[in-house]
This record gives C-alpha cells, sequence and structure tokens, in this order.
C-alpha cells in the first residue's frame, strides 16, 4: 500500500506534475495523460489536484490550505465528503505541496479575503470561500465518473445508479461496486466538466456537526508538528538574536562553549550568533558560555511611548483621504449641532502562537533546498528560499507540517530564511528552533495606531458627520516577499524584484494609502450622510505584519467605542442607535437583532456589578454582533458572558464555527485586557507569557453563547471575524458599569492610569 507521499511522486513522474489548478473546470490533454498514467502505476484515480482514490477505497486529499488548529481540514473533507459521497472517516487530508496547481485562481478569489490571486496561502479567512466550490466540484467530477463506471459494469443506466457511502449502488437491489473497485476503469474515461452539485436540501453532512478529522492524530501524538520533524544528518541551531533588531556582533568570546558537548560550530551570521549541535538542549546549554559583543541596530532610538505622543499630536492634522462622503467640514461649522471628539489608541501586539517559529532546511550542492516548517504560505516560503538562494522558486520544495496556531505570524518566513542561511553554511540539515522570547522580541507585530474620531450630532439624535482619522504603521510595505510571490513564474526574478521594489516605494511615499489601515472603518454600515476616513502613515523600521483580523482588530474597537459615545451624545440607547443607522445592512441588523436576544439586553438585568456592552462589525465578510457583560471588582476588569451572533453564509461545521468564535472571543480579549508590546531605545520589553500574558481559564468568561444565522449565502471564513466586535463590546460594558470611558488599549492598564491620575 502507497502512501501519500508516495502518490505525490508518482503524480510527478506520470504527467510532471499536478497539472489541474484551483479552477477544476476544463481538462488538458496533459491533465487526462497525468491520470490515466497513475491508474496505469497504482491503479489510483486521480482525476484532479486534489483528490486520490487507492484501489483500497482511501480518499486522499491534498489540502492547499493550512491546518493550524482553526479546523480548515475538517470544513474542507466536509465538502468532499458531502460531494463524493463518503463518510467522513474515509478522508485522509495532508498539507498539499507548494505547487502553482494550489494557487488560487481570479475565479475563487474573493475581493472580502483580500482576494489572495496567485498565491498558496492561508490567512484573510479565505479557505472556506475559496474552497466551497473548488472542491465540491472536483469531488462531484470525481463522483460522476465513477458513476458512469459503475452504472457500464451493471449494463444499466446512469440513471440508475447513485453514490452512496463510497458505493455506487441500484438502489433497491443488492447491487453495490465499491469506489475502490472502479479507479483504473475510472481513470479511462475523460474528464467531467462542469459536473453538477447537490442543492443545499439535499445536503448529508455539511451544515452537520462532525468530529474534527485531526483530532486523533492530535490526541495520540502521531500529528507532526515543525518541532517533530528529523531528516537524516540533521543538526539544530539555537540562535542568539541581538537585543535590538539588526545589530550585528562585533566580538564573540566562546569561553568553553566549543567544546561543550554536542556542539558542532559557532559562528555569527547575518541574523546573530548560530550555535550548532547535535541536539536543542546541547545548544541552549553552549550558548549561555557565550559573551557577545553587539553594535548597531535598526531600532536605535524607538521608544513607544514617545511614538505615541508624537502620533497622538500628528493626528490632529490631515492625512491621505480614503473616503470623502458629503460635506464634512461645514457640518462641524454649525453652531446648532453636538460636536463629540474623542482619540483612541492601541498598542503593537505580538501573535504569540503556542509553537514558537521553527524550520528545517536543507540547502543541496546543486542550489536546490528543502524545508519542513509550520508556515501559512508555501509560495512565500518558496518567494524568500528562491531569492535567498538566487536560484528558480521551481528548485525549492516545501513540506507545510501541522502549525501550532499562526494568526498570522506564519506569513512572513524570517524563521525560514535563518534555517536556509545555515544550512547552506553547514551542509547540512539544520532545524532552527525559537524560544518564546525569540517569537515575542524578534517578530513581527500588529501595528501601533492613534484615532482622532469626530462625531456631529442633530437635536433630533441623528448622526450628521462623521470623521475618521487613523495614524499608524502601513502593513503592506514590510510584505516584499508576499507581494513578489503573487507574479507569474515566467516573469525573470530581477524583474519581480525590481517590480516589488518600485510598488513598495510608492506605498511607502504615502501617497497610496494602506487600505489594510483603515478596513472596517472606511467601508463602516452606518448611513451618515458626511464621512470622511484618513489615514496617516507611521515610519518605524519595526517589521509589522498581518495579525489577527488585521485592521479590523483596531478600527473596529475605535469605530464601535465612538458609536456608543455618539448614541450617549444623542441619548440614545446603544442598541436602538445602531438600528436607527443600519437600514440598509439587513444583515447587520439581523445578527444584531438576535445577539440583544440571546443576551437579554433590555429586558434582563445583569448579575449585580455588572453592565453590558454591545458592537457589530462585518470583517473577511462574515458578519459579527456581540454582547460582552463586564464590570470592575477591586480595581479589576472582569468579563462575566459573552454572547455572539454570526453570519457567516452557509455553515459547513457548526462545532468548528463555535470553537472559533470562542477562540476568537478569548484572543480578542486577551488583546484588549492586558497585551502590548512596548519598546525602549529599540529593546522590545515584553518575553514570555509572563510579560506578554494570555487570558487564564480563572480569568475568561464563565460562558460564550455562539448563535449560528441561517443564511443561503456563499460561505464565509470565520478565524477572524470574531476578534474585532469583542473589543469594543468590553469598553462600552465597562463605561456602562462605571461611567469611565476608556480609549486606550490595552485596558486594564488604561484603568490603572485612570485610577493613579485620580488618586493624585
Amino acid at each position: 500500500m502507497m502512501d501519500r507521499r508516495a502518490f505525490l511522486k508518482l503524480a510527478a513522474a506520470a504527467g510532471g506534475g499536478l497539472l489541474l489548478g484551483i479552477n477544476t473546470t476544463g481538462c488538458t490533454s496533459a491533465q487526462v495523460k497525468r491520470m490515466r498514467s497513475v491508474a496505469d502505476q497504482s491503479g489510483a484515480f486521480q482525476p484532479n489536484a486534489y483528490l486520490t482514490i487507492t484501489p483500497e477505497g482511501r480518499v486522499i486529499l491534498a489540502s492547499p490550505k493550512a491546518e493550524m488548529g482553526q479546523g480548515v481540514w475538517t470544513g474542507l473533507a466536509t465538502l468532499v465528503a458531502e460531494e463524493l459521497e463518503v463518510p467522513m472517516s474515509a478522508i485522509e487530508p495532508f498539507h498539499a505541496p507548494a505547487m502553482d496547481e494550489f494557487r488560487t485562481s481570479v475565479g475563487e478569489a474573493s475581493i472580502d479575503t483580500y482576494g489572495l490571486v496567485g498565491m498558496q496561502i492561508t490567512g484573510g479567512s479565505s479557505s472556506l470561500p475559496e474552497s466551497y466550490f473548488a472542491l465540491r466540484r472536483a469531488a462531484a467530477t470525481a463522483r460522476e465518473m465513477l458513476i458512469t463506471v459503475a452504472a457500464k459494469r451493471f449494463g444499466v443506466s446512469r440513471a440508475s445508479c447513485v453514490a452512496q457511502d463510497g458505493k455506487v449502488i441500484i438502489p433497491n437491489t443488492p447491487q453495490a461496486l465499491g469506489y475502490g473497485e472502479l479507479t483504473k476503469e475510472a481513470a479511462a474515461l475523460e474528464i467531467v466538466e462542469e459536473p453538477k452539485l447537490k442543492a443545499r436540501k439535499d445536503f448529508k453532512i455539511i451544515g452537520k456537526g462532525v468530529t474534527r478529522v485531526d483530532a486523533r492524530a492530535k490526541v495520540d501524538g502521531t500529528a507532526v508538528f515543525g518541532g517533530d520533524v528529523r531528516v537524516e544528518g540533521m543538526v539544530t541551531a539555537y540562535v542568539i538574536h541581538p537585543p535590538t533588531l539588526g545589530a550585528q556582533a562585533s566580538k564573540v568570546d566562546e569561553g568553553q562553549a566549543r567544546q561543550s558537548p554536542g556542539v558542532v560550530d559557532i559562528f555569527a551570521f547575518e541574523r546573530g550568533v548560530a550555535v550548532i549541535a547535535q541536539k536543542y538542549w546541547q545548544a541552549r546549554r553552549a550558548a549561555l558560555m557565550l559573551k557577545i559583543e553587539w553594535k548597531g541596530g535598526i531600532l536605535a532610538g524607538l521608544d513607544t511611548d514617545a511614538l505615541t505622543k508624537a502620533a497622538t499630536k500628528r493626528v490632529k492634522e490631515p492625512g491621505n483621504t480614503i473616503r470623502d462622503d458629503g460635506d464634512v467640514d461645514s457640518v462641524f461649522e454649525r453652531d446648532d449641532l453636538t460636536v463629540v471628539e474623542a482619540v483612541y489608541s492601541v498598542p503593537y501586539l505580538a501573535h504569540a502562537p503556542m509553537e514558537p517559529q521553527n524550520c528545517v532546511a536543507h540547502v543541496k550542492k546543486d542550489g536546490s533546498a528543502e524545508i519542513w516548517a509550520p508556515i501559512q504560505s508555501p509560495t512565500l516560503a518558496q518567494e524568500v528560499a528562491s531569492r535567498l538562494l538566487d536560484v528558480h522558486r521551481d528548485m525549492i520544495k516545501v513540506n507545510t507540517t501541522m502549525l501550532g496556531g499562526g494568526f498570522g505570524r506564519r506569513l512572513a518566513p524570517d524563521f525560514v530564511a535563518e534555517a536556509l542561511m545555515l544550512s547552506r553554511r553547514v551542509k547540512k540539515p539544520v532545524r532552527v528552533m525559537w524560544s518564546r522570547e525569540d517569537d515575542t522580541q524578534q517578530g513581527y507585530y500588529r501595528p501601533l495606531a492613534v484615532n482622532l474620531m469626530r462625531g456631529a450630532v442633530d437635536k433630533g439624535g441623528r448622526t450628521r458627520a462623521l470623521l475618521y482619522r487613523s495614524a499608524s504603521q502601513p502593513i503592506v510595505k514590510d510584505q516584499s516577499p508576499f507581494i513578489s510571490g503573487i507574479f507569474a513564474d515566467w516573469i525573470p526574478l530581477l524583474s519581480k524584484r525590481l517590480i516589488t521594489r518600485a510598488n513598495l516605494g510608492f506605498i511607502n511615499t504615502g501617497s497610496f494609502p494602506d487600505i489594510l489601515a483603515t478596513e472596517g472603518a472606511r467601508d463602516t454600515p452606518y448611513v451618515i450622510p458626511n464621512v470622511r476616513v484618513q489615514h496617516i502613515p507611521i515610519r518605524t523600521r519595526l517589521p509589522v505584519a498581518f495579525w489577527r483580523s488585521v485592521g479590523h482588530s483596531f478600527n473596529a474597537f475605535v469605530m464601535e467605542s465612538f458609536i456608543d459615545e455618539l448614541a450617549l451624545a444623542a441619548k440614545a440607547d446603544p442598541v436602538e442607535y445602531r438600528r436607527g443607522m443600519l437600514g440598509d445592512s439587513p444583515r447587520h441588523l439581523a445578527v444584531l437583532d438576535k445577539v440583544v436576544e440571546i443576551s437579554g439586553w433590555g429586558k434582563t438585568d445583569p448579575p449585580a456589578g455588572y453592565s453590558r456592552g454591545v458592537a457589530v462589525h462585518k470583517a473577511f465578510g462574515t458578519y459579527v454582533a456581540e454582547v460582552v457583560e463586564a464590570g470592575v471588582f477591586d480595581n479589576k476588569i472582569k468579563v462575566g458572558r459573552v454572547f455572539c451572533a454570526v453570519d457567516c453564509g452557509v455553515v459547513v461545521n457548526p462545532d468548528v464555527v463555535r470553537a472559533q468564535m470562542e477562540s476568537a472571543v478569548i484572543f480578542g480579549l486577551s488583546s484588549a485586557l492586558m497585551q502590548e508590546i512596548t519598546l525602549k531605545d529599540g529593546k522590545v520589553q515584553q518575553g514570555n507569557f509572563d510579560t506578554y500574558p494570555a487570558l487564564r481559564m480563572h480569568d475568561s468568561p464563565r460562558q460564550i453563547e455562539v448563535h449560528l444565522m441561517e443564511s443561503d449565502e456563499r460561505p464565509f471564513g470565520v478565524g477572524e471575524p470574531g476578534l474585532p466586535p469583542v473589543l469594543p463590546a468590553l469598553a462600552n460594558a465597562i463605561y456602562a458599569a462605571t461611567g469611565t470611558r476608556l480609549r486606550s488599549l490595552p485596558l486594564q492598564k488604561a484603568w490603572d492610569n485612570r485610577s493613579s491620575e485620580a488618586a493624585k
């Protein structure tokens, strides 16, 4: 019996690679040749890039999306099981290799998920919306071809046969043929174009709760994460990173480190000082013996307190205009309106996945390389490797492992580059394993942002104008591998680099706004006649990147907190105030009404000392409304219950959606209450979870109730949309409980600072 790796090798040998891309309609002669060659050599049926059905009846699913705990494999397997008419237990998913055939096509991309065309990537909550029709078509293609073969075997019409539980049967008769019995003959057919997909009313698995396909392997320890990878001849590197980014080791006093057991080599390189040993803890022990002097660095003088103060001053001046409806200036000049103004601020944040960054890389004599890593984009890993090694990306093989969380951090392949540099130097496979402190102090961060908000409310309680001006560090400017990875394979490497540099230069001039900086604000659903949204770029060399829900993570906090401030000025209930401005957005209204219902807003009182706050927000195509019950007890903010209503379109797996909403709530509350990254003279002050804490069980809400809305709309992702509204809902609840408006994150620090000022 062949394993999945053997099937991939066979497919590549048979037809020059998996030749069917993300779009499964339209076949080519090369595709048909590959399918038949695979069948001739193994008896397996591989009608497209995603699916292989073996003679034993196994259904092997090549997943182009990374499983990092969010349940994506279960979602994709559900789509296949539904259309292929097999039980979930029959499907064996694995991470697809880095190949052009698994890059997202124009037809499957969505503007709501950044439209990540040309990338093999997991991010932007794009997995389900990109895969919903593509994988269903892939499975339906296989199903229809298997039915055709079975009907011929039975000697009946196709209409007499149905697919059921991994077999083709003639209903009400004992005649049945398992899929494994039909594989070779199915491969002799022409590939079906435009297969008929099941109607929603006929779904048997989609929309039902099913056991996660990765659960058993994670429980019994057979799941392979990055740290589990072992390669023959591999050594382990512990990199001592500089105290400030970009600093170089000017002097290394090895002492007795080189004589320490297991040590292979010690040397300085571009990223720090590498201690190479046979095992990780051998390298760590030797590293403690080194004395290193550092010089230079790219962040000298960077102080986040000073940066926030400067941004607070700068945000009072105009910026790049993203949206300009009506005549905002004239409205604010009127004497008959109540004008509300406030400044909000949010800090830099680390991603802090539970599995720190790690990678195994092997740079070979011919310049090619193989990579094993927990990464969100094999495309980006290939791109970084091709640039570093100056080879075509076809010479870079990428193996994606299970990911112990990602949240956008594993889109930045700096740790992959590090492993490649060291492997090239020592001429062996090298495993790089970061510590928690490395992950916190040497990573990419969610940008710091400061917002000036101004609103005008008339005597009837209607909002007449809104100014939303944000100062933040552009995310896109630090994504050169991301941008160059999008370009087609035929574009020469040098040309891609020049185009990337030109595009980034244009963004960095400030003349082209970073659209991620204002997402969730520029497209506000609230009907306000005069709206202006502006962005001011903050310039630092601290690397920033996509963080769970990206710009929505701070724009929702600012917008939904300020909407409550406007409701107060209008002397209106926060829910009724929102309802009055959401007339053009029925899906926003629906989730808002549902969360009001399930939380008892206005009908029942929360427990003593608690009050309720509400927020509603759309991110990545999914609509979420949340109500938080919170209060302050002994000067500590405490969250009691959280209620959540979500409309993500068709719900593929209810349990996964609920789990992701609960996860986003906990993740969001952690950032709202206690997390921040601060720098003094260019050095990150936080390290492990003692200084960058996550919400513990005893601090978590005692209840998170999630309601899933019925919908016939195309499904959208749920990994990120649950986070944005929980931050403002919490801040609004604190105001309702205490009468104190907290406008800076983390909220516990803001509360403590407020208390300290009051004591003075």
